[in-house]
């Protein structure tokens, strides 16, 4: 977005920067985006008009609804939302994590972990041998990389490894300076917390992740939910568990069509959505949540081998909760076989602890 358009669009309206600046303000309460600071959007927005940096893809939609400006006029092709060029530099590294998820999100973490491992410890290398924008781009990808890497550690049950990445991966995202990937990367990193027996300091962090300025609405959707994951480990937060469930369907009824290009490291549709909300639901015994979860697997996208696994353990354990022990029992000798395809000691498991219940059960009913 051009600076001279937003000095002339304000002076067009006769207003000074104070009333465009509280313009933005109430815009941004009106959509709950989380702003900067009033001082530091004061300079921001200085530094907009002069032409010294542009506003993100999220100021840039708000300067254009309270300046009335078409969007689609304001943002050069360069600044809008879509999938990295491959020949700049950042194209190029973002799409070999992008291979990597792809592959992880098919083939398993065992399988692509080493590799994913030794990217981030190149993009580390180039980081340091880079400088000015280079830089920056470098931090993007390796924020956007340790957290891959740290879900992969996480998959294959090496805590110790998963940490360190995800602290790696606070630190790029912090040098970027992009709040988003700061968000997801503390947000990601809550569901591990919350896994290994610290689910109070979880729901912290995650709140602390939805603290954060200027996150699109995918991403609000995304944490929202996470927060809700979290909240299933913690005892007496059932109530918070459903309000976050509604939080993170508005959130996403109202994000932007292509954000998701934005944030590639998101799998967050439709589909995906009834996928977390039946297994949100499953942990929290509801008992709508058998029906959500079979139309969520049923509308899954082949490619999902992992989330597959995971959706039939969620019937499995909805079955269980309904001594449907015949069903449970056939829903895990199907999980078994998608388990076995990815290598997922996490899902793994949580496999067996499922099928020690139903055992268990089944022979106290004999």
């Amino acid at each position: 977005m051009d600076g001279s358009l937003i000095r002339a669009a304000r002076h067009a309206r006769g207003w000074s920067q104070a009333r465009l600046l509280s313009a933005l303000r109430a815009q941004a309460s009106i959509e709950r985006i989380t702003l900067m600071s009033p001082d530091s959007l004061r300079v921001a927005l200085s530094r907009w008009e002069n032409g010294h940096i542009v506003p993100d893809p999220v100021h840039t939609r708000l300067l254009c609804h309270v300046l009335n400006l078409p969007l689609a006029d304001s943002t050069t092709e360069s600044e809008s939302v879509r999938e990295p060029s491959d020949d700049t530099l950042f194209g190029i590294l973002a799409h070999h994590t992008n291979s990597l998820r792809l592959m992880d999100r098919r083939l398993g973490a065992p399988l692509v972990r080493a590799q994913t491992t030794n990217y981030v410890t190149t993009l580390e290398a180039l980081w340091t041998t880079s400088s000015g924008a280079d830089r920056r781009s470098v931090a993007r990808v390796q924020a956007d990389t340790a957290a891959l890497a740290a879900w992969q550690d996480l998959d294959v049950g090496d805590h110790t490894a998963a940490e360190k990445h995800y602290e790696l991966a606070h630190f790029a995202a912090s040098r970027s300076g992009e709040s988003a990937l700061l968000a997801h990367a503390l947000g990601e990193h809550a569901v591990m917390m919350s896994e290994t027996g610290q689910p109070d300091l979880a729901l912290a962090q995650v709140r602390r992740a939805e603290a954060l300025p200027c996150l699109p609405l995918l991403l609000r959707a995304w944490l929202a939910a996470t927060r809700a994951q979290v909240a299933t480990y913690c005892a007496g937060e059932t109530a918070t568990v459903l309000a976050a469930i509604t939080e993170a369907e508005n959130a996403l009824e109202r994000a932007r069509p292509g954000d998701e290009v934005a944030l590639p490291f998101l799998a967050l549709n439709e589909v995906h959505w009834q996928r977390w909300k039946g297994h949100l639901l499953v942990r929290v015994g509801d008992p709508a949540a058998g029906a959500i979860a079979s139309e969520a697997l049923a509308a899954l996208p082949g490619e999902f081998v992992r989330a597959r696994a995971g959706q039939l353990l969620d019937l499995a354990e909805h079955a269980t909760r309904k001594s449907e022990l015949d069903q449970a029992s056939e829903l895990l000798t199907s999980a078994a076989t998608a388990i076995t395809t990815v290598g997922s000691r996490r899902l793994r498991n949580r496999h067996d602890l499922l099928a020690h219940r139903v055992r268990e059960r089944s022979t106290s009913h004999e």
